[in-house]
């Protein structure tokens, strides 16, 4: 054994399948072939396996060479190969796939701390600037040293198949980014560069923390091959338990990763549900904008009603004035007409009256109040006669006008009789009748009894004139004394309408301060609950929108997170299998190589010694 090779190639595999498929092909050995070629010729016939393994090592290797995100690195398998135009698979131009790369969009610019203003109204008809804006931020995300050096017509399509983009992208669509037809291919673009960039992030925080990978799989496959070669070494070449037992920790962790996927499929379904059901119909924000225009039109219609109550309060604020100053003009009346009153009742308290002047008084009071009775009396008497006489009167001058027409025709009749020549001029003359009576000035101009009734018509006058001056008297009396007593009577109504009428005043007045401070507190009420309620509500509406948009980002970087590192966590562990087992098969086929030229220089050697061991028996 001393004179076997060192078998320190054993404990790294060879750099390729190709290295390890000369194992197969023909050396020289000092005992031939033998029985080890057909044990050869047996691990060349794993050809295919070595060529489909070294293509599976080929696309880790180079899917680690394309985590380096830098563009100018060499292109991904995932390239088209030749000139040929690929059809995009994705519905890029769905109304729904564009708002959900749109927020997609938004949500990763806005946490890597884009420095422009970003909405989905921009990126629904954006510029020529803020599209190369975008595409900008994102590039120097993969590559910080990039800059447009040319027109971005040309450098953006090279660009976009440099790393490797699935379609393309033609310069037409860039010659006019804002038109509808053009930007959907533009936008799925930015959205597979939001969605490597994500990927990039979840591969770079996986590889600082792939503890299976770099430690339990080590040790584990480390445990195997010493373990497997211990039994090799032993002279067995059964090492199934030891497969089974790595094959049961790789099922185990199967089927965790498994259980992870799966809870992560229902959790992902969970989400769609949930995005479904925040994007169907009308979105919360979209609530929130009606809830906010209802609280604005609430609002307003609260600040008319407020307007129209503070001019109706400013209404009774003028009329409380108005009221005020009436109140104090009838308080000032009211002060006069009892000053008035104690004037009066200090006058009457001054007077000293004894028991006889009241008695005096009281008979006065009776002898006025008889003597009144037969005034009255003798001025109804006397106010008959009056009547009477002006009847008579009245009669008398119609008599006197029917006299004075019969005189003053008979005059005519006579004169007409005695003719214009012998007619007397007193008798042609006619009687006019005076209108006016006044001042005794006589009925007729001329008056043919002027002797004897003159006398008589003047007592007549005087009687007349006296009987009139009495019955004025009289009535200015009874005028003066009712006018007094109605005057007392107006006063103490007036007194009492003044006092009912302030305290009317004083109690309203009280109730209006009272309601007006109630209704005024109340609507403060409203308004401050009002305000909060807007304020409360928008607060709610945008921290509830902020959290479910952050939780679903991060739910789906989480689940793309999972599902790559399960992909990679098995591709991992597949060729670390294959590599363990093309190592032992190797190690294997050297050592029964080597068995069999040991083998054959031992039988070649005891030919040799068999002569001599034959001659020296």
């Amino acid at each position: 054994r001393r004179r076997f090779p060192p078998r320190s190639n054993v404990r790294h595999p060879p750099p390729s399948m190709a290295s390890r498929s000369s194992l197969a092909g023909p050396r020289p050995s000092l005992g031939g072939l033998g029985a080890a070629s057909a044990n050869r010729q047996s691990v060349s016939g794993r050809a295919s396996m070595a060529s489909k393994r070294q293509s599976i090592m080929g696309t880790a290797e180079d899917a680690r060479r394309s985590r380096g995100m830098s563009l100018g690195g060499r292109r991904s398998s995932v390239m088209p190969s030749g000139g040929r135009k690929v059809e995009d698979p994705r519905p890029i131009r769905d109304k729904a796939y564009m708002s959900k790369s749109i927020r997609k969009l938004i949500v990763y610019l806005s946490e890597h701390g884009y420095d422009r203003s970003i909405s989905s109204q921009i990126l629904t008809s954006p510029t020529t600037k803020d599209f190369l804006s975008i595409i900008s931020f994102l590039l120097a995300s993969i590559d910080p040293n990039f800059k447009f050096l040319g027109k971005f017509e040309d450098e953006i399509p090279a660009v976009l198949k440099l790393i490797s983009y699935p379609t393309t992208v033609g310069r037409s669509a860039l010659t006019a980014i804002g038109n509808p037809t053009s930007w959907p291919q533009l936008l799925a673009a930015l959205s597979w560069l939001t969605d490597l960039l994500k990927y990039a992030e979840i591969v770079a925080e996986k590889e600082a923390d792939d503890s299976f990978d770099n430690e339990d799989g080590h040790k584990m496959f480390v445990d195997y091959l010493t373990r497997a070669y211990a039994l090799f070494l032993a002279g067995e070449d059964d090492t199934s338990a030891l497969e089974d037992e790595v094959a049961f920790v790789f099922n185990s962790k199967n089927t965790q990763l498994r259980q992870e996927m799966e809870s992560l499929r229902t959790s992902n379904v969970e989400l769609d549900k949930q995005l479904q059901h925040l994007t169907g119909g009308e979105t919360p924000l979209q609530k929130a904008e009606s809830a906010n225009r209802d609280l604005r039109a609430d609002s307003a219609k609260f600040e008319a009603h407020i307007q129209q109550l503070q001019e109706h309060r400013a209404k009774l604020n003028d009329k409380l004035q108005a009221e005020e100053a009436e109140r104090a003009a009838k308080a000032s009346e009211l002060a006069s007409v009892t000053s008035e009153i104690e004037t009066h009742k200090a006058v009457i308290a001054k007077q000293e009256l004894t028991p006889a002047d009241v008695a005096r008084m009281h008979a006065e009071r009776s002898h006025l109040e008889g003597e009144l009775a037969k005034l009255r009396a003798h001025k109804e008497a006397l106010s008959a006669q009056q009547w009477d006489q002006e009847v008579a009167v009245s009669k008398g001058v119609d008599r006197i006008h029917a006299k004075v027409a019969q005189a003053n025709e008979c005059s005519a009749r006579l004169q007409d009789v005695s003719g214009p020549a012998g007619g007397d001029e007193a008798l042609a003359r006619a009687v006019q009748v005076s209108e006016d009576a006044s001042g005794g000035a006589p009925y007729l101009d001329s008056d043919p009894a002027a002797t004897s009734k003159p006398p008589l018509l003047r007592l007549k006058a005087k009687l007349s004139e006296r009987l009139l001056r009495l019955q004025d008297q009289l009535f200015e009396e009874e005028t003066a004394a009712t006018r007094a007593l109605e005057e007392r009577t107006r006063q103490r109504d007036k007194l009492a309408a003044l006092q009912a009428g302030l305290t009317r005043l004083e109690r309203e007045e009280g109730l209006m301060r009272e309601a007006h401070a109630r209704e005024v507190d109340e609507l403060n009420r409203k308004a401050e609950a009002m305000h909060e309620k807007i304020h409360a509500g928008r607060s709610v509406l945008d921290t509830t929108l902020a959290d479910a948009e952050g939780e679903l980002a991060a739910l789906r970087a989480e689940h793309d997170g999972f599902v790559s590192m399960a992909h990679r966590s098995r591709e991992k562990m597949y060729n670390q299998v294959v590599g363990v087992l093309d190592t032992l098969l190797s190690h294997k086929d050297q050592l029964q190589d080597q068995l069999a030229e040991v083998k054959g220089h031992v039988a070649m050697r005891a030919a040799q010694l068999q002569p001599l061991l034959d001659a020296e028996e």
